[in-house]
């Protein structure tokens, strides 16, 4: 048996039913580390010194509800001594680059700062390129759609590279020598296994775990499912390349799969203990039985469609397609 640290890394959603199997993995670490940038109310969250209603008032968080529901816990790890870390580098930098701004800086001030410039260069390309995905998209080319998508892909890659590659950094640097580790990272963010793995190789035993895999397992069958506009993503993230056919097709299903999954956030319920896996479960399964041609011809009649009429429409299109 090694005698080397144990760092475990769990992968998921931002989502509420993600929480119980989270909260399992943290009880047995020492060090639990949040993927989210340092605040300096944290600790007086965790402390109860201030209400979590009122620390989440004072942050933008994009997932609110889960915030809320995680924060508990947390505050109960806390009171009982496991160390808590907010370790989140590219965020920090990039919340610290909009305060430039708001403060009258320039572009070329933040350029000025080492540390700074490599974060707001990704950035920009990852927004530009999202614009460009938007300006597209009203247009009424279908492959300059889809160009759109495989060029904001490309940017969403080399983000997602650089975050993950500097936050296994940040955590290696403050990584105790002889205490279990608890690292939260989002469902895309796997190149950060890579990253720990480069990094912390010999000081570390590192294992993943997709925290709703017990459940994917049951409904499907497979370790995992990934959502299509992933699917290119992570591609693009280890640097495959040069199948065209095959990512024009991920780009296809991957703008049916954002017409269908529902964007609020949903909590479990007795009858449905993971709302958000059901859901991107059904909207993945439909944009996979549709080729190329199919994709087009559908999403010109959902674009501008309610979640629940796209679903409608798919749904007979796919059952009048098999007779």
């Amino acid at each position: 048996m090694s005698n080397r640290p144990l760092v475990t890394i769990g992968f998921s959603s931002h989502r509420i039913e993600t929480i119980p199997f989270a909260r399992s993995l943290m009880e047995n670490h020492e060090v639990i580390v949040l993927e989210e940038a340092p605040n300096p109310k944290f600790i007086d969250m965790l402390n109860k010194e201030i209400s979590i209603h009122e620390y989440l008032d004072g942050i933008d968080s994009g997932f609110p509800e889960f915030s809320r529901h995680i924060y508990k816990p947390l505050q109960g790890f806390h009171s009982r001594g496991k160390k808590i870390l907010q370790i989140e580098p590219y965020m920090e930098r990039l919340m610290r680059i909009h305060e430039m701004f708001s403060e009258g800086k320039e572009p070329s001030d933040v350029l000025k700062i080492t540390e700074m410039k490599k974060v707001y260069e990704t950035e920009k390309k990852a927004t530009a390129a999202l614009l460009n995905f938007y300006e597209s998209s009203m247009s009424k080319s279908f492959a300059r759609l889809i160009d759109a998508v495989k060029k904001f892909a490309h940017a969403d890659a080399e983000r997602f590279r650089l975050r993950d590659k500097m936050r296994a950094e940040a955590i290696a640097d403050v990584l105790p020598e002889d205490k279990t580790v608890y690292v939260e990272a989002g469902a895309i963010h796997t190149y950060l296994e890579k990253a720990l793995r480069q990094i912390l190789g010999r000081r570390c035993q590192i294992k993943s775990v997709f925290l709703l895999e017990p459940f994917i397992k049951k409904l499907t069958g497979e370790k995992q499912v990934v959502a299509p506009g992933d699917i290119l993503t992570e591609y693009y993230i280890f640097g495959r390349k040069g199948n065209d056919e095959f990512e024009t097709l991920q780009a296809a299903r991957a703008l049916i799969y954002i017409q269908l999954i529902k964007k609020e956030e949903m909590a479990p319920s007795r009858m449905e203990k993971t709302p958000h896996l059901k859901d991107g479960l059904i909207a993945i399964e439909l944009a996979n039985k549709l080729s190329l041609d199919q994709c087009e011809e559908i999403y010109k009649k959902i674009r501008f469609k309610s979640r629940d009429q796209a679903l409608e429409i798919i749904q007979d299109y796919i059952s009048s397609s098999s007779h």
